[in-house]
C-alpha cells in the first residue's frame, strides 16, 4: 500500500484545484465517436451544438487529446472565435497562424498571411506523416459569412496539396439557425455542404447513470503520472485505501442535484451541465480532506452543500427561458 500520509505534490499543484483536468462523460464520448466517424467517412464538416456552460469547450479539448493519442498522423488544431470577431481578412488569417504556432502571426498583409498559413498547415500535416488536418472552431456561432468563405479557401488550397481538412463547428444552438439561413441562398448553401453536413446535440448529464463515467474517472485518473495517486485517493487517502470509490456516489450526487432542481421549481426536465458536476465534485473532495479517515464516505448533506455551492441553480435560472422555448430540450 502507498504511504497514506505523504502526498507526492502540494494541493495547490493538483489539477483538480486548478481545474485543469478533463474527465469523460457520455456526451463527450458521443462527440468523439461522431468526430471519428466523420473522419472515417470523409464528412468534411459538422455542427456540434449545446447550451452555454454545458462543457463543449471542455469536450473539444478532450477530443483533441484523444485524436492526438489515437491518430498521431492527423494534425489537430483548435480556433476559438472571440466576441464580435473582426471581418478583417488579415486578422482572421493572423488568428489561424497563431493557433498553428507560426512565429510571425501578426505581420504582413492579408495575402502574405494567407500564403504563410497554407505553408504552415501543410508543414504541420507533413510533420505528422499523414494527409489529414482536423480543426475545431469553438464558439462558432460568432462566425460571419466571410469567416466561412476564408475557411473554404483554406480547405480548397489544402485539397490541391492532397490534404483532407475536416472542420467541426462547436457552439450554441444558434448555429442551427445559421445553418437554416445559409440553406436558403445559392451563395451560402455551399457553406452547409462544406462545414455543416452532420450535426450533433451536445447534452448534459440526464440520469444517475450518466454520472458513472465521470465519477469513475476520478477514481482511475492519476497525478502525477505513474505515481499511483488517483484523484480520489489524493484527497481522501485513508478512505480510498479502505475501499471508498467516488463512482459509488452517483445515486447520492444525482439525488442532491435533483433536490436542488425541485426546490428551485424549474418546470423543465433536469439536465446537469458538466461544469457544475465537476465543481460539486471538486468542492466535496477538497473540503473533506480534513475529515478523511478509514471507511469515510461523504454524506448526503455534504453533496447537497457541494451542489448548492456549485452555482448549478443560478446557472439554470439564467437559462430558464431557453429551456422553456427550446424544442430540443429534454
Amino acid at each position: 500500500m502507498l504511504d497514506a500520509l505523504k502526498r507526492p505534490v502540494e494541493p495547490t499543484e493538483h489539477p483538480l484545484l486548478s481545474q485543469s483536468y478533463i474527465v469523460p462523460t457520455p456526451a463527450i464520448a458521443a462527440m468523439y465517436a461522431r468526430v471519428r466517424r466523420c473522419i472515417r467517412r470523409g464528412v468534411s464538416g459538422a455542427v456540434i451544438y449545446g447550451h452555454t456552460r454545458w462543457g463543449k469547450t471542455y469536450a473539444a479539448r478532450y477530443c483533441v487529446r484523444l485524436l492526438r493519442h489515437e491518430l498521431p498522423r492527423v494534425a489537430v488544431l483548435t480556433l476559438g472565435m472571440p466576441q464580435n470577431p473582426s471581418r478583417s481578412e488579415a486578422l482572421f488569417f493572423g488568428m489561424l497562424l497563431d493557433v498553428a504556432q507560426h512565429a510571425r502571426p501578426d505581420s504582413g498583409s492579408a495575402l502574405q498571411r494567407r500564403l504563410r498559413l497554407y505553408h504552415k498547415l501543410a508543414e504541420l500535416v507533413t510533420r505528422a506523416s499523414g494527409n489529414t488536418l482536423v480543426m475545431f472552431v469553438d464558439e462558432a456561432q460568432r462566425m460571419e459569412i466571410e469567416h466561412y468563405e476564408w475557411l473554404r479557401d483554406v480547405q480548397d488550397e489544402l485539397g490541391r496539396r492532397g490534404i483532407r481538412m475536416f472542420v467541426f463547428l462547436v457552439g450554441q444552438p444558434g448555429l442551427l439557425n445559421r445553418k437554416s439561413a445559409f440553406r436558403q441562398s445559392v451563395d451560402t448553401s455551399q457553406i452547409v455542404s462544406r462545414f455543416m453536413i452532420d450535426e450533433l446535440q451536445f447534452a448534459g448529464l440526464r440520469s444517475a447513470g450518466d454520472l458513472k463515467m465521470p465519477l469513475m474517472a476520478y477514481d482511475s485518473s492519476v497525478f502525477p503520472e505513474g505515481s499511483g495517486w488517483t484523484y480520489t485517493r489524493y484527497f481522501l487517502q485513508r478512505a480510498f485505501d479502505t475501499g471508498f470509490r467516488l463512482g459509488t456516489q452517483q445515486p447520492l450526487l444525482w439525488e442532491a442535484f435533483e433536490t436542488a432542481h425541485r426546490l428551485a421549481r424549474f418546470d423543465f426536465a433536469m439536465e446537469i451541465p458538466m461544469e457544475y458536476m465537476a465543481r460539486a465534485v471538486e468542492i466535496a473532495l477538497s473540503r473533506n480532506m480534513e475529515h478523511d479517515r478509514p471507511h469515510f464516505e461523504p454524506s448526503r448533506a455534504c453533496w447537497d452543500e457541494a451542489v448548492e455551492e456549485s452555482s448549478f441553480v443560478a446557472a439554470l435560472e439564467a437559462l430558464r427561458i431557453i429551456f422553456v422555448d427550446d424544442p430540443a430540450a429534454p
